[in-house]
């Protein structure tokens, strides 16, 4: 933790830069000026590949995790128990306080030899319990996720979906993304805001790999899904794609782990009348968090109060919804007789 780092960004955002030799009592990710520095460090790293500036490297997207979050939770939990502020533990191993914050909230995924320093600083062994599980969670989350490459709030959101034990959805106008068919997912694109066909296509192929989830194992997720009758009835790329999703809505609903139930146009108005959302949960201590997407952007909510009103409106329409039996009954009626 030692030492300058050059670009660093934003929160959920890392790079990978040269130190430089020098002691870091703050770094310039944290100046006032940090987002002038990133954006330079931008800026050359795209140079680099001109000749220019080779030692910066681009920037990639990292989105805070349940397993980042978990480690910061511990390295907090042990920095106190120590009696030390942040200030204090960013003193002992001469980096900012800030970052030290960054790290405890998982903004910031610390390398193995960073989290090494601050158990040393807390008096804690790294040969032993906690110390060596904490550096196995430090390695764990050096790992890259595939969903990386896409940026963005998606990939925030692809990385906690990953790491879910269970997801409840509800969805308005259209089938879920990991109940999805390619041919489906791919006209759901076409029909959306890209337009270009290299992006449609990453989309579609991102898509497709996020629903590996549901047959991971030792433990794939648990998800629970009410569609709408609208979702089943809207036609999406001609009714041959349609068809095809229906029988495989059918299809997935065999498997232990997912539950469909729809909800009819005769259940009236509801609560989520007018959008669609997640409530996904995870393990351990990990709290749970809800999403919503709407056409301004994604919405990620984590207080008591969002995720109780979240909760309290897929209750409700889980009882306006017709069985997982009928529902499933009634999707193949609609595929067999048409919309």
């Amino acid at each position: 933790m030692r030492g300058v780092r050059t670009g660093t960004p934003a929160p959920g955002r890392r790079t990978r830069s040269t130190r430089l030799r020098k002691p870091c009592a703050r770094s310039l990710s944290d100046d006032a000026g940090g987002r002038e520095v990133a954006a330079l460090a931008r800026l050359l790293a795209g140079h680099a590949h001109s000749g220019g500036a080779p030692w910066l490297t681009v920037i990639r997207f990292t989105p805070v995790t349940p397993r980042s979050r978990r480690l910061g939770r511990e390295l907090r939990k042990l920095r106190e128990a120590k009696g030390l502020t942040g200030e204090g533990a960013a003193e002992i191993v001469a980096c900012s306080p800030s970052r030290i914050s960054r790290i405890e909230s998982g903004e910031i995924r610390p390398r193995v030899g960073d989290v090494m320093e601050l158990l040393v600083a807390y008096g804690v062994k790294i040969d032993e319990e906690p110390g060596t599980s904490l550096l196995d969670q430090a390695r764990g989350l050096r790992e890259d996720g595939w969903w990386q490459r896409l940026g963005g709030k998606y990939a925030t959101y692809i990385a906690y979906e990953t790491e879910a034990v269970e997801l409840k959805n509800f969805e308005p106008m259209l089938v879920p993304g990991l109940l999805q068919t390619e041919s489906y997912a791919r006209e759901v694109n076409v029909i959306g805001r890209e337009t270009d066909p290299e992006t449609i296509d990453q989309r579609v192929a991102a898509r497709m790999t996020r629903q590996e989830v549901l047959r991971r194992q030792p433990t794939p997720l648990r998800m629970h899904a009410i569609l709408s009758e609208a979702s089943l009835r809207t036609e999406v790329g001609g009714s041959d794609v349609l068809r095809e999703q229906l029988d495989h809505l059918v299809t997935l609903s065999r498997l232990p782990n997912v539950t469909v139930q729809v909800l009819r146009f005769e259940a009236g108005a509801h609560l989520a009348i007018s959008s669609g959302f997640a409530l996904l949960s995870f393990e351990q201590d990990e709290p749970p968090l809800g999403y919503i997407e709407t056409l301004a952007g994604e919405l990620f909510l984590e207080s008591s109060r969002d995720l109780a009103r979240l909760s309290a409106a897929y209750d409700n329409l889980k009882t306006l919804a017709r069985s997982p039996a009928e529902s499933i009954k009634f999707i193949k009626e609609l595929s067999a007789h048409g919309t």
